[in-house]
């Protein structure tokens, strides 16, 4: 025979659950989708092939007609820009750095000619798909 329990569901005590503090804030980076004027934030652990795809996911959908992305940079007035392949983490630089996209465009109009990375018939660039 099995016995009952002799406590009611009231008279048991639980402590409550402690609250959770978060020890540091979340952490993300912003990226300047240079096509749309646009920032996106990613996860501090995201990889810049995967923040690229997504940037022109967007761009397909929500901006149509805008340019696609290459690639991110890392940009800071007087320092020559930090380029992330696709499979690098996107990292912040610190004070006075921007991570922002590169275009095609982007390209022609600063003048930057990539010899063997962009061609007439591929805007291919170290693994990135336009």
């Amino acid at each position: 025979m099995a016995e009952k329990s002799t406590l009611s569901p009231t008279s048991q005590t639980s402590s409550p659950l402690p609250r959770r503090r978060p020890t540091q804030r979340v952490q993300y980076l912003e990226v300047n989708c240079t096509s749309s004027g646009k920032t996106r934030r990613f996860a501090e652990s995201t990889d810049a092939g995967s923040a690229v795809e997504l940037i022109n996911m967007r761009l397909k959908t929500e901006e149509v007609g805008l340019p696609s992305a290459l690639y991110i940079e890392a940009v800071k007035d007087g320092e020559e820009p930090i380029v992330f392949g696709p499979t690098s983490t996107l990292v912040s630089y610190g004070d006075g750095w921007k991570l922002q996209t590169v275009t095609q465009t982007d390209l022609f109009r600063t003048g930057i000619l990539l010899t063997g990375l962009v061609t007439k018939n591929s805007t291919k660039i170290h693994g990135y798909k336009a």
